[in-house]
């Protein structure tokens, strides 16, 4: 603090004070230097000082603490007080300065004072001299005021010895009235006394506009401490701040969190979608932001990202816990300790490697609760990786299994990339909400009023980007597909934007333009022009197909009708929503510009939702139709191989062998004869025909044919022709009854080899070798059976 000037009630500046902090071996010294204004006369002048830490209503005395000359204060209890003298005169005006001395170990701690005016003078009678907007001056023992950037915490000065350092602290909260910092140390004794320290911020020294910030000097065993905040401003149950003061909340910037334990009454939790007037919860146990990372030195070094491009891409979609749990994994040889743990992916490591996945999309690895989110969870933390996913007990332990995993996967040649989730948190919404971090810091800045987190607003908006940077740096990550991803479209009023700020920042920024960003829209109708044409992209965002799942499955698992022209669509790339529209004039630039096929990501099935055994499940089976699901199974996930576009296959497609090894085969037979069966744009050398069930014939276009009861109309099949190499033949058969079909006829010089029918058992559903087949197809017909997809491969003749 230097040159606050005092003022009365009235506003009129009186005098100057400054104050400074020295360090001398086991004692901070506190001065206080006053110049006095003249119209002062020669009124006495009282210092009447306190000292606080958790709540600066709340002053105490220790007698450590020395001031000489100290007294109770007569004018306020809480107080003591010390009669100024005068240290000097010059120009007319007086200066007075005067001292404490607080012990070493009593830091941090804050000293609080005002000026008493004994008597009257030409100011008034008796007043107290405070500075303006504060009840009394502050000066910080053995913490300094801080800086507001970064956001979290930030190491600073280490001593010489390295057994001590300086942490600041920022956190953002433009509506909180007061703001207090709490540590913890972390101790695996449950029985013993936890260590747990609240120091009040100044909104004089402790704010920088909507920033509050503190440093705390010579902090020691920091991988141990633990923080939080303690917001406190308006809690009215109508209004949308709703602080909650008796709770303390987890930073969102740090990129640890612990569970850890605090003293009773430390931490009071409102209850889950208490009113007005309900009682708080004492909750000892509280997630907190560690200081563990600064312990953390691992190196990616050696190790390269593999830098797949989408066109040579195939994800599998996994999650850590259920993936590397259960049967299958125990079967797989995953060791108790590792099941439902980052580690048990690499335990499964050579099933990924075995179905031929170029990329891993890991359901969301940060730390959760319970929400509205994939696999009904919540992010808790943008920033934290999930440590119920560590195999390791201490803080540190799940970024550091994690990276590990991360840079094996990289050195095997398989990308990383995570889900995130921007649109729901754990702290609910506001009818049931259970504030643990952004609510309790700053309710109406970071969410909506439906409890959508508020993507619109800018400082939501440097939230995420800073998380984003903080997982491609700090993990590695090469990509991210953002559940929900119509919020990031929408602005703080919920309007929807056909050029949203967050999408473009992302899109554009440039550590993330080189990474895999995928949209994964829940819901179209909250896309510009409904979805019309998916997700604002400017040519750079990828996005899971939505329709791609929407029409194969109603096509292929329900045999639904007029649908040739859609899945035709579908199977070679979406262009309805990927092909360029720039020359129409019609539409921005966001949504025009052109993307390549490799950009629609297909699936017919996800991690919580949409499994493949719940789809096969909703078709109407009659008696003795059960051998066809096993089918349908395999045709489903054939498509979404064998269609133009990225394809994501879901983890339970490979859990049983004769699955993983079917979408392994195919996988290879995808990549083999890319060239046909995935041309890098939509308009390409390959020969595009396509068949209906008898020669000469076509798809059902119109509809027509299934209208008048036609018992083959929804068959489908395609024929991919390019000079100087292989053709290829797919069909697919929708009923639950198998169909006699005739094949175009091969190029010339050449006949068709089977190389897939998923009808089939093990392994004549899919084969790599063609000499393995038994047999040549030397005819142009073929028995596909009900709900089977089958593919031929021409070969010369000898």
């Amino acid at each position: 603090m230097s040159g606050e000037p005092a003022t009365t009630s009235s506003g009129r500046s009186l005098l100057v004070v400054q104050a400074s902090v020295e360090k001398r071996k086991e004692t901070f010294v506190a001065r206080i230097d006053l110049s006095v204004s003249p119209n002062l006369d020669d009124k006495e002048v009282y210092v009447s000082w306190g000292s606080y830490r958790a709540s600066a209503a709340k002053w105490f005395h220790p007698d450590s603490i020395s001031a000489d000359g100290s007294e109770p204060d007569p004018h306020c209890s809480k107080a003591k007080r010390i009669k100024l003298k005068r240290a000097s005169t010059s120009n007319g005006s007086r200066s007075y300065s005067m001292q404490f001395k607080v012990p070493l170990q009593l830091a941090p701690v804050m000293l609080g004072f005002r000026l008493y005016i004994v008597g009257e003078s030409s100011i008034g009678k008796g007043q107290y001299l405070a500075p303006a907007g504060s009840r009394h001056f502050t000066i910080p023992v053995g913490l300094q005021a801080g800086h507001p950037l970064p956001q979290g915490p930030a190491a600073g000065a280490v001593s010489d010895d390295g057994t001590t350092c300086d942490m600041n602290f920022a956190v953002r909260s433009r509506h909180a009235a007061s703001m207090s910092l709490c540590l913890a140390r972390q101790n695996s004794d449950p029985q013993a006394k936890v260590g747990f320290l609240e120091v009040a911020l100044d909104p004089l020294v402790n704010k920088t506009g909507d920033m509050w910030h503190v440093c705390l000097e010579g902090l020691r065993d920091v991988g141990s401490l633990c923080y939080g905040w303690r917001a406190e401003a308006d809690v009215a149950w109508e209004g949308r701040s709703r602080f909650h003061p008796g709770q303390v909340m987890l930073d969102p910037y740090c990129p640890l969190v612990a569970h850890t334990r605090l003293p009773d009454n430390a931490n009071l939790v409102a209850p889950k979608g208490g009113a007005a007037g309900s009682m708080p919860i004492n909750t000892p146990e509280v997630p907190l932001s560690s200081l563990a990372f600064l312990l953390d030195d691992f190196s990616f070094q050696e190790v390269e990202r593999p830098g797949h491009s989408l066109h040579d891409t195939v994800m599998l979609e996994l999650d850590v816990a259920s993936f590397t749990s259960g049967r299958q994994a125990e079967e797989a040889g995953v060791p108790a300790q590792h099941q439902g743990k980052y580690l048990g992916l690499l335990d499964r490591l050579e099933l990924i490697r075995q179905v031929g996945a170029t990329a891993v999309l890991l359901t969301p690895v940060v730390m959760t609760a319970q929400g509205d989110g994939p696999m009904g969870q919540a992010p808790m933390s943008f920033f934290a990786p999930n440590p119920a996913l560590a195999v390791g007990n201490h803080p540190a332990a799940a970024s550091q299994e994690l990276k590990h995993v991360v840079k094996q996967l990289h050195a095997q040649g398989i990308e990383v990339i995570l889900q995130v989730e921007y649109c729901f948190t754990s702290e609910g919404s506001d009818k049931q909400p259970q504030a643990s971090s952004l609510r309790g810091l700053d309710a109406a800045t970071y969410y909506r009023h439906n409890g959508v987190l508020n993507c619109g607003h800018a400082v939501v908006r440097h939230l995420i980007l800073d998380s984003l940077h903080h997982w491609a740096q700090e993990y590695q990550a090469d990509g991210f597909c953002f559940v929900n991803a119509e919020t990031l479209v929408q602005d703080a009023d919920g309007n929807i934007l056909d050029t949203p700020p967050l999408a473009d920042d992302i899109a554009q920024d440039p550590l993330l333009q080189s990474l895999k960003l995928i949209a994964w829209v829940a819901d179209d109708t909250l896309l510009p022009r409904l979805g019309e044409r998916g997700f604002p992209h400017w040519g750079i965002w990828a996005e899971r197909n939505k329709a791609f799942q929407r029409d194969i499955t109603s096509w292929l698992a329900h045999n639904q009708s007029g649908m040739a022209s859609a899945v035709a669509t579908r199977m070679t790339g979406s262009a309805d929503l990927m092909a360029s529209r720039s020359t129409e004039g019609l539409l921005p630039s966001s949504l025009a510009t052109g993307r390549p096929p490799a950009w629609g990501l297909n699936s017919v099935s996800a991690v919580g939702s949409h499994h493949l055994d719940s789809l096969i499940s909703q078709v109407h089976w009659d008696q003795g139709e059960e051998g066809q699901q096993g089918t349908l199974a395999k045709s489903l996930l054939a498509s979404s191989l064998l269609c133009q576009g990225t394809a994501v296959i879901s983890q339970d497609a490979i859990q049983e062998p004769s699955l993983a090894r079917f979408v392994a085969t195919v996988v290879h037979f995808r990549k083999t004869y890319a060239s046909l069966l995935q041309p890098a744009h939509f308009t390409s050398s390959r020969e595009l025909r396509w068949h209906g069930a008898t020669t000469g014939s076509e798809p059902d276009w119109l509809g027509e044919a299934a209208a008048s009861g036609y018992h083959a109309a929804n068959f489908i099949g395609y024929s991919l022709h390019r000079p100087g190499e292989r053709s290829i033949y797919i069909a697919y058969n929708p009923y639950k009854y198998p169909m006699q079909i005739d094949i175009p006829d091969a190029p010339s010089g050449h006949i068709w080899r089977q190389v897939i029918d998923t009808a089939e058992a093990v392994p004549l559903d899919a084969m790599t070798c063609l000499h393995q087949f038994p047999s040549l197809l030397q005819h142009n017909q073929y028995h596909i059976q009900a709900k089977a997809a089958i593919a031929l491969i021409s070969e010369a003749v000898s």
